[in-house]
């Protein structure tokens, strides 16, 4: 399997995106007037720097109320809120990797990497896992980032998943692997060997970081360090992994149509463009990954009528969702009909 998918796969790595003729071919393209989708593609600054600026913001407010708060009962609901806020790195990691919120390349990667450790993803071997993920998606066995699989197991989504544990403890033995040279075989799938030396140095520094702030714990004689550095996207990871499932939970696997696969879904802007960047506009986003977060609400307005009705908010997202993984636990071929919806 390895072998015959370097064979019809070519990467770049200046444009992350995967370019494979075959592949980008098979999947649905909705119609859209060429200009306007130039246009749209069109990258913007500022509307990089104020979500940039925003978000940051509120993490650094969020985390100094909780420092504030420590000792004390309320440090409950406000470190949940600051691990919250922090988990949704995670879409930041996302954004920033496409390199699709700057005009610059090198701003783009300067926050990508900023990004990743916060949201703790080796950023070298997950900005080509995800090229996988976007030529791939859903297609199982060869999608490395399948969050909810066939079958899924209601145990590990709902418990395990919910609060990062599994995602956190094989980055983690990945990241270990990845330092002392041990190549794990996602990797030597997915990573250009030119990038594999520079994933190896960059586990390290994982590594390293992660000791410092251990170590800054015993030597402070508290336990803050770990609260704000290591454990967040742990007891801050629930709101996000049920955002993330409604990403593809439930729908289709192994079609080369995103309205099968993927999910849109209306939320309010704090929520949906603050924290999540506008990723709940997946089935736009997949189809066209190059257009920026900020114009996918324009995209979706002009493609909208070719799509499945998007789910009216989080909430009713969720309804559609769990009782269809469920049904998946018992019937792995189970999905929702989403074309049906067109």
């Amino acid at each position: 399997m390895k072998n015959s998918l370097k064979r019809m796969t070519t990467y770049t790595y200046k444009n992350i995106e995967i370019q494979d003729e075959n592949m980008v071919n098979k999947w649905f393209k909705p119609k859209i007037d060429r200009e306007l989708l130039l246009e749209l593609k069109k990258r913007k600054d500022l509307p990089g720097w104020i979500n940039t600026i925003s978000y940051f913001s509120l993490l650094i407010i969020s985390g100094y109320i909780a420092f504030l708060s420590w000792n004390t009962w309320w440090a409950i609901p406000c470190f949940f809120v600051y691990g919250t806020v922090y988990s949704f790195s995670n879409a930041r990691w996302h954004e920033y990797g496409h390199r699709a919120v700057f005009k610059s390349r090198k701003l783009n990667d300067f926050f990508y990497e900023i990004s990743s450790f916060i949201a703790f993803f080796e950023p070298n071997s997950w900005r080509w896992s995800h090229t996988h993920h976007h030529s791939r998606t859903i297609h199982l066995s060869v999608d490395y980032e399948i969050q909810v699989p066939r079958p899924p197991s209601l145990l590990d989504l709902f418990l395990w998943d919910m609060f990062g544990i599994k995602r956190v403890y094989f980055e983690l033995k990945k990241i270990i692997l990845h330092s002392v040279g041990l190549i794990t075989p996602i990797a030597k799938d997915c990573v250009p060997e030119k990038i594999i030396s520079r994933m190896i140095w960059t586990s390290r520094i994982y590594i390293a970081m992660l000791l410092v702030t251990i170590f800054s714990a015993f030597y402070l004689n508290s336990f803050l360090p770990i609260m704000f550095i290591l454990t967040p996207q742990l007891y801050g990871s629930p709101l996000l992994q049920l955002t993330t499932m409604l990403q593809h939970g439930g729908l289709k696997a192994n079609s080369w149509d995103h309205r099968e696969n993927t999910r849109t879904l209306y939320m309010n802007r704090i929520f949906g463009w603050l924290l999540y960047m506008n990723m709940n506009y997946h089935i736009e986003h997949h189809i066209y990954p190059t257009v920026p977060f900020y114009n996918l609400p324009k995209l979706h307005k002009l493609i909208k009528s070719q799509l499945p009705r998007p789910n009216e908010s989080f909430i009713s997202g969720l309804i559609e969702m769990i009782p269809a993984i469920i049904k998946q636990s018992k019937d792995k071929n189970y999905y929702i009909p989403k074309l049906d919806l067109v």
